[in-house]
């Protein structure tokens, strides 16, 4: 018997099982049916490895940049006029961290999707709002740091942290609304294979015609890839021809100062230019090929089977991902102040562990039932009393401080007893006074 040449119903599925006399999997094996709904799952093999990368992905972003938070989000650090933008960097990266990777990871592990509708919506949204408002604020970067090098006294005369925090508004408000169409786009489907009598769940991006999604994917490629990308191009260009020029130093404020502190100066501005450069490089290595991936596969231009398409776009969808972990990682290998303050950063709270552990102990020993477990910053003091026993009273004492100096990613710290000078919007150097 052969297939029937028509198109299969569940009506005429029905009515060819009940002519042959066949159940419905010797039916399927007869005839050599195909599944109508067809979920590409990756290779069994690579579900491991794949689970270890996610995984370590998500550690490593999630620890670096809440480090990075902690050591910015403090009262002297925010006075920075670098500690807004970089906390926008890490507040991107951790939206990628804290929803994008567990979904995307729960789907490679399950045919059917399980997180629910608002999750289906809130995952790709998330994954666009983060992209968008990483390189919109690395463009904010480039943009103060060239008019900080180039023209540093039109931006001392207007600069103000609100100034800083009414633009990172705009950069989010602009990366939510570039965002907004996936929201849309994006719903839960339930697909019924009536031939294999299975029902599966999906998220799937829905357009109302294909042409929409080529738009919206060539508008998220140009708007916030390659515009921003080539705009720093220039402007980074414009930096290092002037730190690097012959006549890097043309502002008549430097002509007072001898020439070990206009090299001083210019070394500090080019490591913080080096390590910016570093940030744009990688995000660049990270995400291109993930934007030239869903260009050629909205466009029909990637003839591939459906199970290599699904393994190289999560490749390129992991090396995305990865950038996560990129920032924390180039500040720590580029920036020694960064460095330091993590450094004691864990070494304040390893001490403050041991020091509790050890008041914790003491309590213990001299059996102290009714009285709580002196606090650290508390002083216990022990007396002997009549008759051997031990009494222990607690006071408090205020614990002295250890708190360390803001982190200053783009700029030097200033000196101490010397007269300030906004050179750039990430160096405010200090300088010498000028002899009489």
């Amino acid at each position: 018997m052969k297939a029937p040449e028509m198109n299969i119903t569940p009506e005429v599925l029905e009515f060819w099982l009940q002519e042959s006399n066949l159940s419905r999997q010797q039916f399927i094996k007869k005839f050599g049916l195909q599944p109508l709904v067809f979920v590409p799952r990756l290779p069994a093999a690579l579900q491991p490895a794949l689970g270890v990368l996610y995984g370590l992905i998500f550690v490593l972003a999630l620890a670096g940049n809440v480090t990075v938070l902690m050591l910015l989000c403090r009262e002297k650090a925010l006075k920075s006029n670098s500690a807004f933008f970089v906390c926008s960097l890490a507040l991107s990266d951790l939206l990628i961290s804290l929803f994008c990777i567990p979904a995307t990871l729960l789907q490679h592990f399950s045919t059917n999707w399980l997180a629910g509708q608002f999750l289906c919506k809130l995952v790709p949204f998330a994954q666009v709002t983060a992209v968008s408002t990483s390189i919109f604020t690395m463009l904010c970067i480039a943009g103060e740091r060239f008019q900080g090098i180039l023209y540093p006294l039109q931006l001392r005369s207007g600069y103000s942290p609100s100034r800083d925090a009414k633009i990172l508004a705009v950069v989010w408000l602009a990366a939510l609304a570039i965002a907004f169409p996936m929201w849309y786009a994006h719903k839960v489907e339930v697909k019924y294979d009536f031939l294999f009598d299975v029902h599966y769940t999906c998220c799937q991006e829905v357009w109302p015609s294909p042409q929409q999604r080529q738009a919206y994917t060539t508008a998220l490629l140009v708007l916030v890839f390659l515009v921003p990308m080539a705009t720093m191009g220039v402007l980074y260009g414009k930096i290092i021809s002037e730190l690097w020029g012959k006549h890097r130093v043309r502002d008549v404020m430097f002509q007072t100062l001898p020439c070990s502190e206009i090299n001083k100066i210019t070394r500090k501005k080019r490591r913080a230019v080096k390590m910016m450069v570093v940030v744009v490089l990688l995000f660049a290595f990270c995400w291109t090929p993930f934007h030239l991936v869903s260009i050629l596969t909205d466009y029909g231009k990637l003839w591939l089977p459906p199970e290599q398409e699904l393994l190289l776009f999560t490749a390129v969808q992991l090396l995305g991902f990865s950038n996560s972990v990129c920032n924390p990682v180039a500040y720590a290998a580029l920036n020694e102040n960064f460095k330091k303050r993590v450094l004691c950063l864990l070494l304040q709270r390893g001490a403050e562990g041991r020091r509790e552990g050890r008041l914790g102990g003491q309590g213990a020993r001299v059996g102290i039932s009714t009285v709580e477990l002196p606090r650290v910053g508390e002083r216990t003091e022990r007396s002997t009393l009549g008759a051997g026993r031990l009494s222990s009273r607690t006071a408090w004492e205020p614990r002295t401080s250890t708190s360390f100096p803001p982190v200053h990613l783009f700029r030097a710290t200033p000196k101490q007893h010397s007269a300030p000078l906004m050179l750039s919007v990430t160096d405010p150097l200090t300088l010498p006074a000028a002899a009489p």
